[in-house]
């Protein structure tokens, strides 16, 4: 079970880069067109671009002005070399992307505060949709999950999340949440194994997927979903893109110029919240591939670290 679940997220992470791969020579073979000189001179005439004139070019083209000026300048730099190589037939073109959707996932779970070694589990589930070719948000999922190891909920853990003890203990177990999942995803056709380019799920970091999910289906006895053994890591991708330091969701939608919407540690409200960036790296045409992933020592087939080995950070 284990080895075919492996080579079927291979063969999910190969076919990705094989389509990113296949775009990239082609964008190669347009820019010997264009000297490294040509690309050197528009850089920097963007970059000596006083903020209004670097707006009012942003907006002559429909492009967003808001964030700091380094992703405005990014934002403009890439449009024109794009622009350059041909790629845009118009404005609002966007670059091939590796999938067709993304479902945004931010977890919640039992916590409790200066507690070394707690044993988390999920108690919120939420999935937000991003159509990519919309750069929009599209639809959403939200289940509460009912703990069973630590049934009731600390002060702490109320305080942080604005989950209530009444949500949880009315809520279905963590189990048929998950079924839950897989058959909402299989009534809008985006299950992982009908197309291999159809849908990546995406989290803030690492933690959702390889901390939190790993040690709830291991708690649950629930083999890890195929779907969950490759990720857009946005966190990442973000610091790569902008060229910036790794920072977290608070921090990234200021430096887009955006606000966080709602309460912050709210699943839903911080899945929409990561949408919002997502959207915005599409719309300023970054490629959204997998770039993160369970490592071969953390298998699906529930050997994961053990309980006093994993160490939950809460980010903002």
């Amino acid at each position: 079970m284990a080895s075919a679940t492996k080579n079927s997220s291979e063969d999910q992470i190969s076919y990705s880069t094989a389509l990113i791969n296949e775009h990239s020579q082609q964008r190669k073979t347009v820019a010997k067109t264009l000297s490294q000189k040509q690309l050197n001179k528009l850089s920097r005439t963007v970059s000596e671009m006083h903020p209004g004139k670097l707006q009012a070019e942003l907006r002559k083209r429909n492009l967003s002005t808001s964030g700091i000026l380094d992703i405005q300048r990014l934002r403009l730099k890439t449009y024109l070399k794009n622009e350059l190589m041909g790629l845009f037939t118009d404005p609002l073109a966007m670059i091939e992307q590796p999938f067709d959707y993304i479902a945004v996932v931010d977890f919640e779970a039992t916590c409790e505060k200066d507690v070394p070694n707690y044993l988390h589990e999920i108690i919120e589930f939420p999935i937000v949709l991003v159509d990519v070719k919309q750069q929009t948000i599209v639809d959403q999922f939200r289940s509460y999950c009912r703990p069973e190891r630590n049934p009731v909920l600390s002060q702490f853990c109320r305080d942080l999340t604005g989950i209530q003890q009444h949500q949880v203990d009315t809520a279905p177990t963590f189990a048929e949440v998950l079924h839950n999942v897989e058959r909402w995803l299989n009534e809008r056709n985006l299950s992982t194994s009908a197309s291999r380019n159809k849908l990546a799920f995406a989290t803030d970091g690492p933690w959702d997927f390889a901390k939190f999910l790993q040690m709830q289906c291991r708690l649950s006895s629930l083999p890890y979903p195929e779907w969950a053994n490759q990720w857009v890591n946005v966190r990442k991708m973000f610091a790569r893109f902008y060229s910036m330091r790794s920072c977290g969701i608070v921090k990234m939608l200021e430096k887009l110029g955006l606000s966080f919407e709602g309460q912050q540690h709210s699943g839903l409200d911080d899945s929409n919240n990561i949408a919002h960036i997502v959207v915005q790296l599409l719309k300023d045409g970054c490629i959204l591939s997998l770039n993160d992933g369970i490592h071969e020592e953390c298998s699906n087939d529930n050997k994961a670290t053990d309980d006093n080995e994993i160490e939950i950070v809460f980010e903002d």
